[in-house]
């Protein structure tokens, strides 16, 4: 599996790499409507690393960071240990991804947007789209692996992320 992080460099702030973030560690998963380029991920990357060197939550510096895989998901991760969120800094988190949008012409808060694998190849369609492909046997609800974006730990995400459609919430829309 392909990750992508900013180049190991002088680290300043309270941001560390994602694989050290303690498995409790809060996440929140972005799904990127289509497939990130190189120009995409290296903006990405610089942007959510500026923003997690800076961020806050009323005053004390949160230990965090972020990931983005398979060049389709940005995941925030948060050690709240260390500190807690608070509802403040969560809507930065927000508004920052919003801004990643609206500066690259993509959509991260599109619900109704599907990834599943497809042998080696991470693929996104409609919910729509994706009810097609069940009802027409060119995805099996047995074999077929979602990726489930609803996790909140960093545990959930290594453990359960990729699943059956059977045995993911996508199922109850093409059973």
């Amino acid at each position: 599996m392909r990750t992508f992080e900013r180049p190991k460099q002088k680290q300043k702030g309270m941001y560390i790499s994602f694989d050290k973030l303690p498995d409790e560690s809060r996440i929140w998963i972005y799904q990127s409507n289509k497939e990130l380029d190189d120009k995409h991920l290296d903006k990405a990357s610089a942007k959510l690393h500026g923003f997690i060197e800076q961020w806050s939550a009323h005053g004390s510096e949160l230990k965090a960071s972020f990931t983005i895989m398979h060049n389709r998901f940005v995941i925030i991760g948060v050690d709240e240990s260390y500190c807690q969120l608070s509802g403040c800094s969560i809507d930065k988190s927000t508004k920052l991804i919003e801004e990643l949008e609206n500066e690259m012409d993509i959509t991260f808060f599109d619900r109704f947007q599907v990834a599943f694998r497809n042998g080696d190849i991470v693929q996104g369609c409609s919910l729509n789209e994706f009810k097609k492909l069940v009802k027409d046997g060119e995805l099996s609800i047995n074999k077929t692996k979602v990726f489930d974006n609803m996790l909140s730990t960093k545990k959930e995400l290594e453990n359960s992320w990729e699943k059956p459609i059977k045995k993911s919430w996508h199922y109850q829309y093409v059973k």
